[in-house]
């Protein structure tokens, strides 16, 4: 079959495909209406209209119907069979998914989220990197919607999405990076309790709807309301899975130390959203070690890591391991101290490996430069901030978080709308 008509037969499906779901009137019985999640730029253009002439111009082809919807706020799709599965297709299509089932944004639906936060609905939380859609409240809740959320998860969403849009956060440098990294997020404070947030054994993997959901929110307000998407402007190489879900909460119970909230400037009793730009999980086996013995296996962990300097970087250790440690005297100072100290090579390795090499040198002090001692040895990274997190079950496993080189943690105590106890008691109720 010749080129032309294998691309007419593709027009004339993706033209049937809009037929079917996109004319009620016509083929489909019945109809819903659902909200949009596309962010709008402040001149009020919807970002799928540039992504498509990026596309356009680049030669993407997916998603098949980017930028093909009325622009209107609520729209109704024709549905023939299957409510759920046919707005989950359309909005794949137009790439407002995940690659997952999303639960479509009815007026209801979205109408109960909003009862999360006493914002208004049209409140701009924040203008969203890297397409600049503004984020407002309600776009925020239609998103949160899709993403499986409950009411009380929004006003963690909002916090984030505040945090992410700081300028020194560099949301649009993470969402557009060749990199694997994504936003992560830490909650800690007497909110973990309230909302059933896990902070236990597997807090970073799956099974609980507020880790799972609240994460998935803000990629999904990245991706459609930002305009991150995978190929178009988010151009990780090989991408990793903390770009569906990357949260876990600090283990209060088991944690020895202050609450590291209190590290990171806020009072002991308040509920804190701390987010960085974690690059991946590299798991520690501490079975068998001593309490040095352990924070040398640590160490070199991080002396093996391929990047001269890291602005953050954050140690979870699990509630075995710091109950040990802190028995031996050790504190969150201390055990950073240590480690920082031991993560060292020789300078003839670090030559070689950084200085030789075309790797970013960003961070390195200048004294690195002047050193000739092959033999000194040279910290490898240099970090601005190794931060020390108890969460997880038992057990003696822990994991380093390398945070993406530029970016810092941010942190901000989450607000709470008016009628929280109320909300805290419906979520009692069976």
């Amino acid at each position: 079959m010749k080129p032309s008509k294998i691309n007419l037969l593709g027009t004339i499906a993706v033209g049937l495909l809009m037929l079917c779901f996109y004319s009620p009137c016509s083929a489909a019985q019945l109809s819903v209406e659902v909200y949009n999640p596309a962010g709008q730029q402040p001149d009020g253009v919807y970002v799928d209209r540039i992504l498509k002439k990026i596309m356009d111009e680049t030669g993407v082809k997916r998603p098949l119907l980017a930028g093909k919807f009325t622009g209107q706020k609520k729209e109704r799709i024709g549905i023939r069979a299957d409510e759920f599965a046919e707005v989950n297709e359309w909005f794949y299509l137009r790439g407002w998914t995940d690659g997952l089932p999303i639960v479509p944004p009815t007026e209801q639906r979205v109408r109960e989220m909003l009862k999360g936060t006493d914002l208004p609905a049209d409140f701009v939380v924040a203008d969203i990197d890297p397409m600049v859609g503004q984020a407002t409240v309600e776009k925020i809740a239609v998103n949160a919607v899709m993403a499986g959320c409950r009411p009380e998860y929004m006003p963690i969403l909002i916090a984030a999405v505040e945090l992410v849009a700081k300028p020194e956060f560099d949301l649009k440098g993470l969402a557009t990076t060749t990199n694997p990294d994504v936003p992560m997020l830490i909650i800690s404070g007497p909110i973990v309790k309230q909302l059933d947030i896990n902070s236990g054994t597997n807090t970073l993997g799956r099974g609980w709807q507020a880790n799972a959901s609240i994460s998935r929110a803000l990629h999904l307000v990245i991706q459609n309301i930002g305009g991150s998407w995978p190929g178009v402007t988010d151009m990780s190489t090989i991408g990793q899975p903390g770009d569906f879900v990357m949260m876990l909460a600090e283990n209060s119970e088991a944690n020895p130390w202050a609450p590291l909230h209190m590290e990171l400037g806020h009072p002991r009793a308040a509920n804190v959203l701390a987010v960085m730009a974690a690059e991946g999980t590299h798991s520690i086996l501490g079975i068998g070690q001593s309490d040095e013995g352990y924070l040398k296996i640590v160490a070199s962990h991080l002396a093996g890591l391929e990047r001269p300097y890291r602005s953050t970087m954050l140690l979870v250790i699990a509630q075995d391991t710091a109950k040990m440690l802190a028995g031996k005297g050790w504190t969150r100072e201390t055990i950073a101290a240590y480690i920082t100290d031991h993560a060292k090579i020789p300078f003839k390795l670090y030559k070689e490996r950084y200085l030789d090499t075309s790797v970013l040198r960003k961070g390195m002090p200048d004294w690195v430069f002047r050193e000739n001692n092959p033999e000194a040895m040279i910290p490898s990274p240099f970090i601005d901030r190794l931060l020390i997190l108890v969460a997880g079950g038992t057990g003696e496993k822990s994991t380093l978080i390398p945070g993406w080189y530029d970016s810092g943690i941010m942190s901000k105590e989450i607000r709470l709308p008016s009628n929280w106890d109320d909300m805290l008691q419906k979520k009692k109720s069976p």
